[in-house]
């Protein structure tokens, strides 16, 4: 909560003076704040001018050309144990509401991950999935591709061959932060075949998300938009 607070107030700070008319000049990554504290930006890539606008257009721009790093990774041979056999993992990447891959996404934009793996051989009882982690190590989910029973029963046996594992993660469900995922491929109980902590790592932008209206850091992993009723009861 420290980092939240001081966070807090060097914004609030920023946003005073901002309105006090002098000029400041914030470079950030973090486009929330980027909407919040100012009316016109600059996109900047490898210190080349891409665009001046106004800053919902400028944010809109930066987000949609994945400027930051490609939210994808591959595992070279050498990164994957010999034990992990028959399994192989392959890649695993973070895909937008367009099918884009990017490592910069909205919280209120549904997102997938994808995981791509091979089998050599047949294996039964596999399930694949990803923990969620904060930067900070804190777990906020965890979720396999064979948690429904309908894909339970399907796939009991995976005959050898390439496969793709998607996750489809609803709009309105992550916070504005930096998150981790964990790759586990496993037979439960039976044996894990393959597992990296920290296989990708993908930021959130919070966008107009439900409460951007308040120039405030929310706490909390998740942020979803959750239906309030305000009912009035007698007054003048």
């Amino acid at each position: 909560m420290g980092d939240a607070d001081f966070q807090r107030k060097c914004l609030g700070k920023m946003g005073d003076v901002a309105d006090s008319g002098r000029t400041v000049l914030f470079v950030s990554h973090n486009m929330s704040a980027i909407q919040r504290l100012t009316q016109e930006s600059i996109v900047l890539d490898k210190g080349k001018v891409l665009m001046r606008a106004p800053s919902a257009e400028a944010v809109d721009f930066y987000l949609n050309r994945g400027l930051s790093k490609l939210g994808e990774r591959y595992w070279e041979d050498d990164e994957v144990p010999a034990s992990s056999a028959p399994f192989k993992p392959l890649a695993i990447r973070i895909v937008d509401k367009d099918g884009n891959v990017s490592d910069s996404v909205r919280s209120v934009d549904p997102i997938t991950i994808e995981i791509d793996y091979e089998l050599t051989e047949e294996i039964t009882g596999l399930r694949v999935g990803f923990y969620l982690f904060t930067t900070r190590g804190e777990p906020v989910f965890t979720s396999f591709d064979t948690d429904s029973e309908e894909l339970f029963r399907e796939y009991t046996g995976r005959p050898k061959g390439v496969y793709t594992s998607r996750c489809a993660i609803p709009a309105h469900t992550l916070n504005e932060g930096r998150f981790v995922l964990g790759v586990n491929a496993s037979s439960y109980r039976i044996r894990r075949y393959f597992q990296d902590d920290q296989a990708l790592s993908f930021s959130v932008d919070a966008s107009g998300a439900a409460g951007t209206q308040w120039p405030e850091p929310r706490p909390g992993a998740v942020r979803p938009a959750l239906e309030w009723t305000i009912d009035q009861r007698g007054g003048a």
